[in-house]
């Protein structure tokens, strides 16, 4: 009986998972083919992330100054009149934050910063964090509906506040399994944000790019928690362990979704390629001269990747030139400036009905990340030097990061899913072998009983 439940259940299993037409992530992009809206292949990003940008990348965001983070993650919400909390479905310890951390409520509370930290880093330098465009510079263009101002994207990311009193250690605080539920967030995003309300098809240019580095963000999130998915757990693991069977629920069959994952990359680091001649000097203090001088020759080694004959096809993969232009008429133009603008900024205010703090926290960041792709990419370069300040320059880093990280994890997530499912026809197959064997030995007592009675009939005949 118990071979024939788990004989069942591995076959349930089989059929389920193997759904996804035998899917190789190796085979099925169609590496060799340019990106939907771009003008280099998932091949070219993939190349140059594996050769030169993940690894610098990894250690760029080690910098202190990359993994300190302010962000207002207090605001209310105001467009969900019925904002429930989510709770997390798991019984596990809700104690499994970083060392000597004492938990407050959940995998989603967000671990406090280091302030001594900060203090020995930050103290005689708090000026350098200031918004370069003061409050009322922004309001003043935010109330200007001249789409024609230079200035016009300085204020994309005006609804991801950055005023909050202290720092987050974003180290501290990764991006993983919470257990909370934000399917109504992402529906809210991708179905009442939209130009139209056509498929993407009937899409125009500029409202699919908005939707590709929308979907290329939220395949971001989801392997991530695939990557961490399973928290420590007394007895049984000592370490947060991937789950290979949720990536493949959510990629299995739509490879189209890490297309845009690929897609939002080649974004990013076509943003970091524009902005290259005003970040090679920056100056990323924070006052320590030895990490200061490491920190400035990290990101210059990252800046020059993009002269490397792997890395060149994919930071010079988007051109932003195309959007708002095409032929298009100055009133379309205008129409599309504004709606775009309008959408990214209600996106913004969305992430602010997240009620699970960490992941709140990790979607202001990645939209910050890309809100200051595209204010990079928009805006005129003579404009870059006095609108961007450090917190837009810390998610941009940290997004292109999660991206980079992302698309490198997808390959060993496939390969831990195959793995587990080559394990399970293994045991298929030893319970065929099992069940063969009980067969096998209910013929021989079969056999032996039929002997038993032959014998018995043979003495009653002798008696």
């Amino acid at each position: 009986m118990y071979y024939n439940i788990l004989y069942c259940s591995i076959i349930l299993f089989i059929f389920i998972f193997s759904n996804t037409n035998g899917i190789s992530f190796t085979e099925n992009y169609g590496k060799s083919d340019n990106l939907q809206d771009a003008k280099c292949s998932i091949e070219a990003i993939e190349q140059a992330n594996k050769d030169q940008l993940h690894s610098i990348l990894r250690e760029v965001i080690n910098m202190t100054y990359f993994r300190l983070f302010k962000v207002n993650l207090h605001q209310k919400c105001t467009l969900f009149s019925d904002n429930k909390e989510q709770k997390v479905v798991d019984d596990t310890p809700s104690c499994l934050l970083a060392e000597p951390y004492v938990p407050s409520t959940s995998f989603c509370s967000v671990e406090d910063p280091n302030k001594s930290l900060l203090e020995s880093f930050f103290q005689q330098n708090v000026n350098q964090i200031d918004r370069t465009i003061s409050t009322p510079e922004v309001d003043t263009i935010s109330r200007s509906d001249d789409c024609e101002r230079e200035d016009y994207w300085v204020d994309i990311c005006a609804d991801i506040p950055t005023n909050a009193p202290e720092y987050i250690n974003l180290q501290r605080n990764p991006e993983r399994w919470t257990g909370y539920n934000g399917s109504h967030i992402w529906s809210a995003v991708y179905a009442q944000n939209c130009f139209t309300r056509g498929g993407l098809e009937n899409m125009c240019y500029e409202e699919r790019v908005l939707y590709r580095l929308l979907s290329g963000m939220h395949a971001s999130v989801n392997i991530h928690i695939a990557l961490a998915s399973k928290p420590p757990i007394k007895g049984k693991r000592n370490e947060w362990e991937p789950d290979p069977k949720r990536f493949m629920e959510n990629y299995g069959s739509h490879p189209d979704r890490l297309k845009n994952l690929h897609f939002a990359y080649a974004v990013l680091l076509r943003a970091l390629g524009k902005a290259a001649p005003y970040l090679y000097n920056y100056s990323f203090s924070i006052g320590d001269k030895e990490e200061d001088e490491k920190t400035t020759k990290l990101v210059q080694r990252l800046l020059d990747s993009n002269i490397l004959s792997t890395c060149e096809l994919a930071f010079s993969g988007f051109d932003e030139r195309l959007m708002f232009s095409d032929g298009k008429s100055p009133s379309t133009s205008v129409t599309l400036k504004k709606e775009f603008k309008g959408v990214f900024r209600n996106i913004s205010k969305l992430l602010d009905c997240v009620t699970c703090q960490k992941c709140r926290l990790h979607g202001k960041l990645a939209l910050l990340g890309l809100g200051t792709a595209l204010k990079i990419l928009l805006l005129p370069e003579q404009l870059l030097t006095t609108s961007l300040n450090r917190e837009e320059l810390v998610a941009l880093f940290n997004t292109l990061e999660k991206f980079s990280h992302a698309i490198y994890s997808v390959d060993h997530l496939s390969r831990l899913y195959w793995s587990e499912h080559k394990l399970q026809q293994e045991n298929l197959e030893k319970l065929e072998k099992l069940e063969k064997l009980e067969k096998l030995e209910k013929l021989e007592k079969l056999e032996k009983l039929e002997k038993l009675e032959k014998l018995e009939k043979l003495e009653k005949l002798e008696k």
